[in-house]
C-alpha cells in the first residue's frame, strides 16, 4: 500500500488516520513560519514518495487545541506512531539520513 501525505484539520481527522494506517506514520506539529519546519517539509515528502512511511501534518496556528493535547510547547514537533501508539517523540529538524534510522528501528 502507497504511504501518504496528510493535511489534518481536526482531532477526529487525525484519529481516524492513526487507527487505520498501516506502517509508520509521522505526525508533523508545524508551522508555516518556522525555518526548521520549512526545511523539514520537503523530507517528509521524500519519506512518502520512497513508500518509508505516512505524514500527517498539523498547522499548530490551526490546531491550537490538537497541539496543546499532544502536548506541543515548540515546533517542528513530530511524533512517530506504529500500531496507532506514538513510539517516539522529536523536537526540531532531523536530515533525512537520521529519519530513515529512527524508523527503522520501529
Amino acid at each position: 500500500m502507497n504511504k501518504q501525505f496528510y493535511e489534518i484539520n481536526s482531532e477526529e481527522e487525525l484519529e481516524k488516520i492513526i487507527k487505520t494506517n498501516k506502517g509508520v506514520l509521522i505526525v508533523d506539529f508545524s508551522s508555516p513560519v518556522c525555518p526548521p519546519c520549512l526545511m523539514l517539509e520537503p523530507i517528509l515528502e521524500q519519506l512518502v514518495k520512497e513508500n518509508i512511511c505516512s505524514v500527517a501534518k498539523i498547522n499548530v496556528f490551526e490546531q491550537q487545541e490538537l497541539a496543546t493535547k499532544n502536548k506541543v510547547n515548540s515546533t517542528p514537533t513530530i511524533l512517530l506512531i506504529k500500531d496507532s501508539e506514538v513510539k517516539h517523540k522529536v523536537i526540531g529538524y532531523q536530515p533525512i539520513e537520521e529519519w530513515k534510522k529512527i524508523i527503522d528501528k520501529m
